[in-house]
């Protein structure tokens, strides 16, 4: 069990060299799926929760809070790596236009590739954050954060725009920016 931020920064990693394999023109149209996933949960996330904790306690009779906050946890995660994924493996809005020469290109595709990861480790921190790091219980991640680790809790996407509200505005500007192509 390593350091939390060491853990999440290395999907960040991943996702960033998978950004600069693809190319910026495909990290783009999964930069919208991201957000898109980003805003759906959000907006529903205070809607879906009193509806989510009555189908645990239905089905598992039981007040244990720290299970309880695994099962939210997880459900959370559960859908957003399955939007994610479905972004990743399925078709995805390509952007048009002429691709930038190297070293241009591979800059913006790493670029947009460390966005498109920070959004995502970022999201999977938050889902951790917000319910007590429910993995911890697993043995999965150390619940103690560093004092870095607790600086980086702070700019977590969710935590810069908690609302959903701000997360249409770049959905708005990418589908903008391929209808112009």
């Amino acid at each position: 069990m390593g350091l939390i931020e060491v853990y999440f920064g290395s999907i960040a990693g991943i996702i960033t060299m998978i950004g600069l394999a693809q190319g910026y023109a495909r990290e783009l149209g999964r930069s919208m799926i991201i957000i898109v996933a980003i805003f759906l949960l959000l907006y529903v996330q205070d809607r879906l929760n009193p509806i989510l904790d009555s189908v645990w306690r239905m089905v598992f009779s039981t007040e244990d809070v720290g299970a309880q906050q695994l099962f939210l946890s997880n459900f959370y995660l559960v859908v957003f790596v399955v939007i994610i994924f479905a972004g990743y493996a399925g078709r995805v809005i390509t952007f048009s236009g002429q691709q930038w020469p190297m070293p241009q290109g591979a800059i913006l595709s790493c670029l947009v590739g460390a966005i498109n990861g920070y959004l995502i480790s970022g999201s999977l921190w938050y889902y951790q954050h917000i319910y007590g790091y429910p993995l911890s219980n697993l043995g999965w991640i150390n619940p103690d954060l560093s004092p870095i680790a607790i600086e980086l809790v702070r700019y977590l996407p969710q935590n810069i725009m908690p609302s959903p509200t701000p997360w249409v505005i770049p959905i708005a500007i990418l589908l903008l920016m391929r209808v112009r192509g």
